[in-house]
């Protein structure tokens, strides 16, 4: 190469070097700063997106990595939104923004208009094509959530209508809200109208807490449902609503209203009442600061089931399912094993091999948690389900083989 050829050569290469590299850009164009988005869409008359999520939520990491990445999604997103993401545990501006926009849930996508206005919002991770429909839906005036929030105000009280708008309020975690409207359509009807079927499934789907006026009168009036939906079946309502209400207050935050709640409970004088205290019983080692004593627990836990747990297999659920939080050495709380197999032997539902998985994986028994997540996997595409959660189960197993084999190492070595 001559002489002159080899300064053209390094003139280019230095070129190359000291400019800077346009890139393409990949995957959906995120502003992190709510208020300059809104400004944006105000410039650019566009609705914003809004990504709701946290540093520690792995559905949110999901998203970010299997989703919003991708050309389709972007392409759409980029047309037709400002986008932005608001971290909600960021310590500042984004916790605010998060108690704003009453977030609860994460990821929450919340779609708003150009004012800040929601017009829509849904909670949890879904698919590339589910994320686009969804935007679709928000675009839509006659689908999103704010047309069905203007047809409520206009006095929309059709039943496939108001199960429909409580069901949206619900999916998108707008719970105060859904609370609100609820008691507003209650206290509407008439006595004959609150006895109804119809009126009984939207209880269900609402579920209004124990203790609240909706929620009473239905107790309080139990016995009138018999020819509408079934006296039992009211009374089955009403028990599950309080079991499960009182156990899910069972934490440092909510733990002097629990004690008050459960001793108005016990003043209904129901018959199952010892039943549920010796269930809540287990859950109370939780202490002040949220620690569990994990050998009381398993004492409690067993105790109840060996006495009532026939009753009720969501009772061998949720005690396993906060064994397994609670474990993290190999064959430390092998009991939790010992409960969902003998639920299976009782009742092999294959809903219940998920419970059964997490117990054998948080013990460190690996080959037999891969024959159910092998299982469950089967089961998923039998259904025509998606095999993505089982497939990332499976994928964890090998981590908890990796972790047993320093163990062994780590004691071959003592």
């Amino acid at each position: 190469m001559s002489n002159r050829n080899k300064i053209i050569m390094l003139i280019l290469m230095l070129g190359t070097i000291g400019t800077p590299r346009i890139m393409k850009a990949q995957g959906i164009e995120f502003m992190h700063d709510l208020d300059s988005a809104l400004a944006k869409a105000k410039i650019e008359n566009k609705p914003v997106f809004v990504d709701f999520y946290t540093s520690w939520c792995a559905p949110c990491k999901e998203m970010a990595k299997d989703v919003f990445p991708l050309e389709n999604v972007a392409r759409f997103y980029n047309k037709q939104f400002i986008n932005c993401k608001v971290q909600c545990d960021d310590k500042g501006v984004g916790v605010e923004k998060g108690k704003q926009y009453q977030i609860y849930a994460y990821p929450t996508l919340m779609y708003l208009d150009k004012n800040g206005n929601m017009i829509h919002s849904a909670a949890g991770s879904t698919t590339p094509e589910g994320f686009i429909e969804l935007g679709k839906i928000a675009l839509d005036p006659d689908q999103n959530m704010f047309s069905l929030i203007r047809e409520w105000n206009a006095h929309n009280r059709e039943y496939a209508f108001v199960t429909k708008y409580f069901k949206a309020l619900q999916d998108a975690y707008r719970g105060e809200k859904l609370n609100s409207d609820f008691n507003t359509y209650f206290n509407e009807l008439t006595p004959a109208d609150k006895l109804t079927k119809n009126s009984f499934e939207i209880v269900k789907l609402v579920k209004p807490s124990p203790f609240t006026p909706s929620f009473e009168y239905i107790e309080a009036n139990a016995k009138k449902y018999d020819k509408t939906v079934g006296s039992a079946v009211v009374d089955k309502y009403i028990s599950d609503s309080y079991l499960w209400y009182l156990k899910n207050m069972i934490n440092p935050e909510t733990r002097k209203q629990y004690e008050i709640a459960k001793a108005k409970f016990k003043a209904k004088n129901y018959p199952y009442f010892d039943e549920f205290a010796m269930f809540l019983y287990a859950f109370e080692v939780q202490d002040s600061t949220g620690d569990i004593n994990v050998n009381e627990y398993m004492k409690r836990g067993d105790a109840f089931l060996q006495k009532y747990g026939k009753n009720n297999d969501s009772y061998t659920l949720a005690l396993t399912s906060l064994l397994g939080n609670c474990t993290g050495k190999p064959d430390q709380t092998v009991i939790g094993i010992k409960w969902m197999e003998d639920l299976l032997r009782r009742n092999p539902d294959p809903k219940y091999l998920s419970t059964y998985f997490y117990i054998l994986v948080r013990n460190y028994h690996c080959d037999k948690a891969q024959e159910v997540a092998n299982e469950m996997r089967a089961n998923a595409i039998k259904n025509n389900e998606s095999t993505k959660s089982v497939d990332a189960q499976i994928a964890s197993i090998d981590a908890y083989r990796a972790r047993l084999a320093k163990l062994a190492e780590k004691n071959k070595s003592k």
